[in-house]
């Protein structure tokens, strides 16, 4: 097996509501005039992402898991797949209001996976804003009723969104994301995805996009509420990393690096790195790559140490282990362990 920074080329899908941000400000390899979404590192069936360079230089990211298995992978991951999606959202407009069933639903209505997701907000027009559950504790009845009656924006909470703030959605939160945002998105690997509701707009084929009011109705918590995530911050010699959400699927970590750092995959898991801002190199089995903005490289779990170099500002998503990912380092930085246990518990 050979190991080392393994650059992703992503697979880009188009939007009505998405814009051209994507190709101009973060290079992506777009043919859609509005592109919603570019899935970064993906194995999905729906859509995959592909290595970019080396010896896998084309490689699709689901035959790369099966060539490699634990090596990318890791031992921490369940099961034989690539356990999570990493794509970028560009909303030139505002998405459908929308909500993911868990596992078991999703399992035995779509064959899929649930969807728990994150959201991290790279940048945010004035006045841009995400809906994020309901203002207040509603009965299924009025949802129904508020749903026929289009009428559900009136109950759904809207939270100002903040750049470099992160959101946790976890399956069964009602939600929409507002016009104006340029958001990184870390969740598991899934496509459910169930419409409750669309402003009325028409699709790119200029006909009423699909909704799934009767599968929303299902798995939809009316009680819910979401808002800004907590992490928390640890400033080392060279770089300030800030911890923020883990949870069963997915761990991220937001690191501002001017010079040098090791990090370790130490064989548990993959470590997947996006360059959000500024650029710099990626040193893993005696290979150097390049990384700039808006590109990502996977890291498989076989790599052991490697090395990221530059200035820039880098995102980390991986599966964690609560212990010693996160109660350990940050308890030695001083932190209480209830606060800590707050990033960890998902909601």
């Amino acid at each position: 097996m050979t190991v080392y920074p393994i650059k992703m080329t992503p697979c880009c899908k188009p939007a009505p509501w998405g814009g051209s941000k994507l190709r101009d400000r973060y290079g992506k390899p777009t043919e859609f005039p509005l592109t919603g979404e570019s899935w970064e590192a993906s194995a999905h069936r729906n859509g995959q992402s592909a290595a970019a360079n080396g010896v896998y230089a084309g490689t699709p990211l689901a035959e790369l898991t099966r060539m490699l298995g634990r090596d990318l992978l890791g031992r921490r991951p369940a099961g034989d797949e690539f356990p999570v999606l990493f794509k970028l959202i560009d909303a030139r407009d505002r998405l459908s209001v929308q909500v993911h069933p868990t596992d078991e639903y999703a399992r035995a209505a779509e064959n899929d996976n649930g969807k728990t997701e994150m959201w991290t907000v790279l940048e945010a027009e004035p006045g841009a804003g995400l809906y994020l559950g309901f203002r207040e504790p509603i009965s299924r009845e009025e949802y129904a009723r508020r749903i026929r009656e289009n009428t559900l924006e009136e109950v759904l909470a809207f939270v100002p969104a903040e750049e470099g703030k992160s959101y946790f959605l976890p399956a069964g939160l009602v939600h929409a994301i507002g016009a104006g945002l340029v958001i990184a998105e870390i969740q598991q690997s899934s496509d459910s995805t169930y419409r409750v509701y669309d402003w009325g707009r028409m699709g790119l084929d200029g006909k009423p996009r699909q909704l799934h009011i009767e599968k929303a109705l299902d798995v939809s918590q009316t009680s819910w509420r979401g808002g800004p995530s907590p992490s928390l911050t640890v400033r080392e010699e060279s770089c300030v990393r800030e911890w923020l959400n883990a949870c069963g699927y997915f761990a991220a970590m937001k690191i501002r690096l001017t010079g040098t750092i090791r990090e370790d995959t130490a064989g548990e898991s993959f470590h997947l790195l996006f360059c959000a801002e500024g650029g710099g190199t990626v040193s893993a089995g005696g290979t150097e790559t390049a990384l700039a903005a808006g590109e990502t490289v996977l890291i498989p779990a076989a790599a052991g140490g490697y090395g990221v170099t530059g200035e820039l500002t880098l995102f980390r998503y991986w599966t964690a282990d609560v212990r010693r990912d996160y109660l350990d380092p940050l308890t030695r930085a001083g932190y209480a362990e209830a606060d800590v246990l707050a990033l960890c518990g998902g909601r």
